[in-house]
């Protein structure tokens, strides 16, 4: 397709998929699921749909609770600190950070798919065309939440570095430094107000999700019709994401071994590219990446992923698949997502011609 019909498409999907908010297994979604798969029969890709059920009590009620336990944390290592000593203070909090480290990881392996309180159902869509190892990945189902997400990720960086502050005063109380009272004062003061958009931060059904992720599934869609496209390759359009990411966390446990996931999850049209890991580093994407910027003349550094902010790319990274997360915006686009303003009027679609063109290349450089 020319320049202007890739355009006039990209536009046209995000119109189409951000036409309504899309809760996961929602009529709505299914809607937005059945235009995806029409697309992606075009292109030659057989599809299927694959339901599956989770708890929504992970991805509802998880980050508040973690934001509460982190500040929770630091008020106890602050008051053993004061009456008892650094070490004491040092055992409690190192008790405290591996419990949620334990609980965090128990949750992701068990109790989105096996908790039996806030079940719940919903359906991947799934589309094979020939012998695929690259996966191209996005999520369909859309949220809003009571505090938007840039005011969410500061929470979250402000927590890790009160976290990291406490740490050192424990340090420096240990080699003899002395630290007053007052000093722990104002670090459990400020875990508290850093914590408290966090512990309010619930999930609600009214953005119409046009950057996240009709975007993402827009490129995806997109990269899987150019004509240069690779013919082995895999589309994976998954449901769940803002509930703890349930699709990917399903999908992932029967994935086969060695495959590569480039997850795409919202593209505005201005803003830098970013691609994004977690865990070891993703080196044959890493390198691919690389050489794919070069060609397209494309700036995409690769980097851990911000905190605060979840994608499929980290359920696969779970389970030890090669992953990342290729997304592109602003502080503006932040400021958008999961709000009733994300709709698809300031979204022209260029960045998803250039996304797909990003993507598709990246998977014929892997395949």
């Amino acid at each position: 397709m020319a320049d202007a019909e890739l355009l006039k498409r990209a536009k046209t999907l995000l119109d189409q998929l951000s036409a309504t908010p899309r809760f996961a297994g929602s009529p709505e979604e299914a809607t937005a699921r059945a235009s995806c798969r029409e697309a992606l029969e075009r292109a030659g890709f057989s599809c299927r749909e694959l339901p599956f059920e989770y708890s929504e009590a992970p991805g509802r009620w998880g980050p508040p609770i973690a934001a509460a336990f982190q500040a929770g944390t630091i008020a106890a290592v602050g008051h053993m600190a004061v009456h008892y000593g650094p070490l004491d203070a040092l055992v409690v909090g190192a008790v405290m950070v591996c419990g949620l480290i334990w609980a965090s990881s128990y949750v992701k392996r068990r109790g989105i798919a096996g908790f039996s309180f806030q079940r719940a159902r919903s359906i991947n869509l799934e589309a094979t065309r020939g012998e695929p190892l690259v996966w191209l990945v996005a999520h369909i189902d859309s949220k809003s939440q009571t505090v938007p997400i840039l005011v969410r990720i500061a929470s979250s960086v402000l927590l890790a570095i009160i976290s990291a502050s406490a740490l050192l005063v424990i340090l420096l109380s240990l080699v003899g430094i002395r630290v007053g009272p007052g000093v722990w004062h104002v670090l459990v003061l400020a875990a508290v107000v850093a914590a408290i958009p966090s512990i309010f931060c619930f999930v609600r059904n009214d953005s119409p999700g046009a950057l996240d992720n009709a975007s993402g599934v827009a490129t995806v869609l997109v990269a899987s019709q150019l004509a240069s496209a690779v013919q082995n390759l895999g589309v994976l359009i998954t449901s769940g994401e803002e509930l703890g990411l349930a699709g990917a966390r399903g999908w992932a446990t029967g994935a086969a071994p060695g495959m590569l996931v480039l997850n795409c999850d919202t593209v505005d049209d201005a803003g830098g590219w970013r691609c994004m890991y977690n865990g070891p580093r993703p080196a044959r994407i890493a390198a691919a990446a690389e050489t794919i910027a070069a060609r397209l003349a494309l700036r995409v550094p690769m980097g851990r992923m911000i905190p605060g902010i979840l994608a499929d790319s980290m359920a696969f990274a779970d389970r030890g698949i090669e992953s990342v997360t290729i997304s592109r915006g602003t502080l503006s686009t932040l400021a958008r997502i999961h709000t009733r303003r994300d709709t698809s009027n300031a979204v022209t679609g260029s960045g998803v011609v250039e996304g797909a063109a990003l993507l598709s290349a990246l998977a014929k450089e892997l395949g």
